[in-house]
């Protein structure tokens, strides 16, 4: 049937039919998917439920219901005939180029023989002039860290100074750098309208406020990459250094004492012992005294040298800013 203003619109009976016939050309280009996941993905049976309660809320004007209800009908079981209604819907809202991509993929999606192509071009094409565009121009920057943010999308070199297709009404840019403050700009645009935004690095930050190499914003933080450790850590760092030369030793006189006690039990026969056997008797006390200490030191040395890196302050975090800058726009 066809609206007052002559463009097509698929009704709710056609548009079901067409679904399922849709569905089917989708699950079989699926069916190299794993069948666990697509019998964990997929519902049908609320799908098309949800796509039911979408064409009532369309019909009564609450687009954002309707939006809302054929987006979860596509994730449950994806279909073209429920992008299409969604890009009419979208339209409704006023998000232009959300629903001119989607009548787009409309198009893409179906064979040059099914009527729906045809329809889903016509909104496209009818879309297309009223899709307003938002070239970013990051200014005196040859830095190439730069990450640049286009409401929460991170754009890469290629889509900076080119017009890109955005929604009507108000978006924000985030230019970040490490080293400076984060710079925000916005822009609102019309439909229809081609802008420019000019944007750039924020201001540096101070000295005190970056985790450079060689310094930190805390005196006592540690954590960050070329720091300098603080108190707490230096000291962990010497009592674990005595602490393991403390087991080492304990462990070598250990090795000693038993090396003096088989000597002991080859030359010694109850309380007699020959020279050599006095001689390891006498050297294996001493080696026990010495294996008992350090023992007893490295053993002490690394359980304080463990609580005095673990209590050592969290490192300072570098301070960021909010939005400080507004970008200026230009028409085309």
């Amino acid at each position: 049937m066809r609206s007052g203003n002559g463009d097509c619109v698929l009704s709710s009976a056609v548009v079901r039919r067409k679904r399922h016939l849709a569905g089917l050309v989708v699950l079989a280009a699926l069916c190299a998917a794993p069948r666990a996941r697509a019998q964990d993905t997929r519902d049908p049976a609320a799908a098309e439920e949800l796509f039911r309660q979408g064409r009532v809320a369309s019909e009564q004007q609450d687009f954002n219901t309707a939006c809302a209800k054929f987006r979860e009908s596509n994730r449950l079981d994806p279909a073209v005939g429920t992008v299409f209604n969604i890009a009419d819907c979208e339209e409704k809202l006023g998000r232009l180029a959300t629903s001119w991509t989607l009548f787009q993929e409309v198009v893409q999606r179906l064979p040059p023989a099914d009527n729906r192509r045809a329809i889903a071009e016509q909104r496209a094409s009818k879309l297309e002039p009223r899709v307003p565009k938002l070239s970013i121009r990051l200014a005196h920057s040859d830095r190439a860290d730069v990450t640049v943010r286009r409401d929460g999308v991170s754009l890469g070199t290629a889509s900076l100074d080119t017009p890109l297709p955005v929604d009507p009404g108000d978006h924000v840019v985030i230019v970040e750098a490490p080293g400076t403050r984060a710079a925000e700009f916005h822009a609102r645009v019309a439909e229809g309208e081609h802008a420019v935004i000019d944007v750039t690095v924020g201001d540096s930050l101070p000295a005190t406020e970056q985790g450079g190499v060689g310094m930190s914003a805390n005196p006592g933080a540690t954590g960050a990459i070329g720091a300098t450790p603080g108190p707490n850590h230096t000291a962990a760092y010497v009592v674990g250094g005595v602490g393991v030369v403390g087991l080492v030793t304990g462990a070598i006189a250990g090795a000693l004492v038993l090396s003096k006690k088989s000597t002991v039990n080859a030359d010694c026969v109850g309380k007699q012992c020959t020279q050599a056997g006095l001689d390891a008797a006498n050297s294996g006390k001493t080696l026990g005294v010495v294996t008992s200490v350090g023992l007893i030191t490295g053993a002490v040395g690394l359980g304080a040298a463990t609580y005095l890196f673990v209590s050592a302050p969290a490192p300072a975090e570098n301070a960021r800013s909010g939005a400080y800058l507004v970008g200026i726009r230009a028409k085309w």
